[in-house]
């Protein structure tokens, strides 16, 4: 499989590894269709003490038990594996050697949806977590930053497997901004860690 580095030599040395051919053009449209159909929501986040939309659709599966707060205030509680999700799980586990107890799906319906700066850093993942993310769908722009440094960008291809070794959580932030181009809906699958119950 092959595994490419993103960033020009001159630019920073970051704790990512991509697969840009992870999921073949049959697996990949199958797996889109599949996640069109999930449990999407619309979550609420507080910020700045107002209470708002979070800016895309969310949902969650996994282990039972292993809930998962963020920002103080947004609670997800994961439904039962699908098929398809277990399967992919344990696909990025064989290739990556890192264990995942949920997946959060992320939804960018059009340019405005996004998602700020920020570290997946809740300490239900337990330290320095492993995140893998596949994207399907258009393409949208996504950048990572040292705490204290300047952005790289660059764009995450149908199909594509990016994976966050563990330390990238203590030491950079990412997002994915806003956008005034035309872009059809992506859909990002984060495979994570958990320390929740064991039933």
């Amino acid at each position: 499989m092959q595994q490419l580095n993103l960033f020009p030599q001159s630019a920073p040395v970051l704790p990512v590894t991509y697969y840009p051919d992870f999921l073949e053009r049959q697996q990949v449209s199958e797996l889109y269709q599949h996640c069109l159909k999930l449990e999407w929501q619309q979550n609420y986040i507080r910020m700045v003490g107002k209470t708002m939309p979070v800016p895309r659709l969310e949902c969650i599966y996994g282990d039972q038990g292993c809930n998962y707060l963020y920002s103080n205030s947004v609670f997800l509680r994961p439904l039962p594996w699908t098929e398809e999700l277990s399967n992919l799980r344990d696909r990025i586990t064989a290739l990556t050697g890192y264990k995942f107890r949920i997946v959060i799906g992320n939804q960018y319906r059009s340019g405005t949806d996004s998602i700020g700066w920020h570290a997946d850093n809740e300490a239900s993942m337990g330290l320095e977590p492993a995140i893998a993310s596949i994207s399907l769908g258009s393409c949208r722009k996504f950048q990572i930053k040292p705490i204290g440094g300047r952005p790289t960008d660059f764009w995450l291809e149908h199909g594509s497997l990016l994976v966050m070794h563990p330390g990238c959580q203590s030491t950079h932030l990412h997002q994915v901004p806003k956008t005034n181009k035309v872009v059809g809906t992506r859909i990002n699958l984060t495979f994570r860690p958990h320390t929740g119950s064991r039933r």
